[in-house]
């Protein structure tokens, strides 16, 4: 590249010493065009480049737009339900169906009775079973799981337990308040052994009663 615009320098040269004007000051036809090709505005015109004027097409994946379909757990375990609260939005059959559930085309998880949801792992089909307990056996089902954590020494476990059957029970009724001196009976039990054992204390509170 450097030789041949080297060879083009000295022909430069030699047109315009042939454009200069003439002693009498005339210019010739050959001289006027000699140096309008060398006017700096041509010389610019000559050196511009010339972009591209096709505009870019867009893609065919873009521009669509899809509802949100809200799935995941709607109620936890422990979480009071009625008749037709909506458990689970799921695709496909994740959770499977147990007592007082319905399930829908959709695969969605709903509540047939009012009760408590609780969540159980079947061993035989390895799958995660959703249920709907009574208000008053889902308050028996965590009074019994409390006393267990208390004979392993888990406190704190046995004190959440309490606190669960006691919102059971309150949704209970009638049915419910009776069961409230057996509860009083365990709330006790794990506190007295909080307190003869020191190294096992309550970070906790307790339960608390209307009448306390």
């Amino acid at each position: 590249a450097m030789r041949r615009w080297g060879a083009v320098a000295p022909a430069a040269s030699v047109l315009r010493t042939m454009a200069r004007p003439s002693a009498t000051g005339a210019v010739s036809p050959f001289a006027a065009a000699v140096n309008a090709c060398f006017n700096v505005e041509n010389a610019m015109g000559l050196l511009s480049v010339r972009w591209a004027t096709k505009k870019a097409g867009g893609s065919s994946r873009n521009g669509r737009t899809s509802e949100p379909k809200m799935l995941g757990v709607k109620k936890f375990g422990g979480e009071r339900v009625i008749p037709g609260n909506i458990i689970i939005r799921q695709r496909g059959t994740k959770f499977r169906v147990g007592d007082n559930v319905g399930v829908g085309r959709d695969h969605t998880l709903w509540a047939l009775v009012e009760g408590h949801v609780k969540f159980a792992w079947d061993n035989l089909r390895k799958q995660n079973i959703v249920s709907v307990v009574p208000p008053l056996k889902y308050g028996d089902i965590c009074t019994h799981k409390a006393l267990e954590a208390r004979a392993h020494n888990h406190l704190d476990r046995a004190m959440g337990f309490l606190g669960q059957a006691k919102f059971a029970y309150s949704c209970a009724g009638e049915e419910g308040a009776a069961r409230t001196e057996a509860l009083k009976h365990a709330i006790s039990r794990v506190v007295s052994k909080a307190e003869q054992m020191p190294k096992l204390r309550l970070t906790g509170c307790a339960p608390k009663f209307e009448d306390q």
